[in-house]
């Protein structure tokens, strides 16, 4: 859109005119869900943003000055929408401060995705009665009492299998470092 066009959409809105906030909707709203979905990094708090923003700006249309650019305009008040929404988030205790990244760094992930893969190797790797007693334990979170229960065996015999098995995976990555 060119520069005259918006300039006369804005003069229409200003007056009122629900089709230009219509076609400004049509031609802004893409452009700014795409911003607040980088922002914000959630799909749904950013769409309401969006509709956020288009209210402002059809309350605020008066405020637009006479050739100034209706993408910044816009694209500062939906700034300022998104910011406002994280400081909510912040206030509720949903973003931590301290921590630099939302999530795990890339290579944090790779790192733990190879940790998880080799783990599970290893286990595989285990003699039966050693493997099942440490996927009850880790992947079940049962108790001695529940896996001895489950495997016909004694408690005592639950420890053993799982003290041989934790010793015996832990001697296997001592030798791969």
């Amino acid at each position: 859109m060119d520069f005259a066009a918006e300039q006369e959409l804005i003069q229409e809105l200003q007056r009122g005119s629900q089709r230009a906030l219509g076609e400004l909707y049509q031609e802004f709203s893409s452009g700014v869900l795409a911003y607040c979905l980088k922002i914000l990094a959630d799909r749904q708090l950013a769409e309401d943003v969006v509709q956020e923003t288009f209210l402002k700006v059809r309350q605020h249309a008066s405020s637009i000055q006479k050739n100034e650019s209706f993408k910044s305009w816009i694209f500062r008040i939906a700034r300022n929408e998104a910011l406002m929404q994280i400081r909510k988030r912040r206030q509720n205790g949903q973003i931590d401060d301290n921590k630099v990244w939302e999530e795990e760094t890339p290579h944090q992930q790779l790192v733990q995705l190879e940790r998880a893969e080799l783990v599970n190797r290893m286990l595989d790797g285990l003699k039966h009665e050693y493997r099942e007693v440490l996927v009850l334990l880790v992947y079940e979170n049962m108790s001695y009492a529940e896996i001895a229960t489950v495997t016909g065996t004694t408690e005592s015999s639950v420890k053993s299998r799982i003290f041989r098995a934790r010793k015996a995976m832990v001697e296997r990555l001592e030798g791969l470092g």
